[in-house]
Order: structure tokens, then sequence, then C-alpha cells
């Protein structure tokens, strides 16, 4: 969990958008993300709910609440909180195979089912999880790690394209 008062103490905060007019103009990233700091801080507003809705990732009354990966969600919002950035990290993965895009495009159903969105906002989790993963490249170990291969997979690839086989 968070800090226990935290939803109390922070407001919610997510990322600016870059004006639309002048985000046609180039390919960038258009969204301009909280610091560290203060994404430490929207950790601490994920409150020891009890039941967290926003992992759950089920149907009700057919519609969609939760997380349908069920990511563990007031785990690494902890972790966040506590700037424990790698175990966050290792935390999503767990989860998550490709936080990298789905933090960009997730229509985030963890914040619609977060208990503080009752009666207030909901904790940042989109921003949350987009800012664990950015933390994970930049620091090197959310790195591509491609397969070794063999020289018996490269022997029998071989045979494969001589006899036409693919």
């Amino acid at each position: 969990m968070g800090k226990p008062t935290g939803f109390m103490e922070y407001k919610r905060e997510v990322s600016v958008a870059e004006d639309p007019k002048k985000r046609i103009q180039h390919f960038n990233e258009f969204h301009e993300h909280l610091p560290k700091e203060k994404q430490r801080l929207q950790g601490a507003r994920c409150m020891e709910c009890g039941v967290p809705f926003c992992q759950s990732g089920m149907m009700i009354c057919g519609m969609a609440s939760g997380c349908p990966l069920h990511n563990l969600v007031p785990e690494w919002n902890d972790l966040v909180y506590t700037g424990n950035w790698q175990q966050a990290y290792n935390r999503l993965k767990k989860t998550n195979n490709f936080p990298e895009f789905t933090s960009r495009v997730c229509p985030a159903l963890c914040e619609a089912a977060c208990t503080c969105g009752l009666n207030g906002d909901p904790v940042s989790t989109k921003e949350n999880e987009y800012a664990i993963i950015e933390n994970a490249y930049s620091e090197g170990y959310a790195a591509a790690k491609p397969p070794v291969v063999s020289h018996h997979e490269e022997r029998g690839r071989h045979l494969c394209h001589r006899y036409g086989y693919r």
C-alpha cells in the first residue's frame, strides 16, 4: 500500500498533453510526464482498500471492471511510492508482457474501478505504469533480450531450407 493518508494529502496529477495543433507537426512524444518525485506522490495515493477492484479484471453487469491483465496495481503503486523502481518493474512484468505500449494505449479500467475514485479522484495508475516502464528502459533493466541460437538450431534451419521445409 502507499501512504495510508496519501489519497487525502496529495491531489491527483497526470501528464499534460501538448496542444493538438502543435503535435500534428511532429512524431515525438506529446505528453509531458511528471518528474520522479511527483510520480512517487501519486503512488502514495494508493490506499489499502481491502479489496483491490483495480486489479480484479472482471465483468460486472456486462461491463469490464478493473485490469483485464490482472496487474498487481496496489503492489507496484507502493513500490513507486517507496522508490523501488526496479522491483516495481519486476512486479509489472509478472502480469504484463508489453508494458511499454500498454502504458500508452490502455483505457485505464483500473482507474475507473479504483476505490479512491468513489469520493474523489482515482489513483493515476496508468501514469504510474508509464513511469515504471520508462524508468526501466532509461536505467537499462528493460533492455531487449534476444534468444541465443545454438549450433544445432542453426544446422536444423540450414537443412530445412535445403530440403524446402519452412
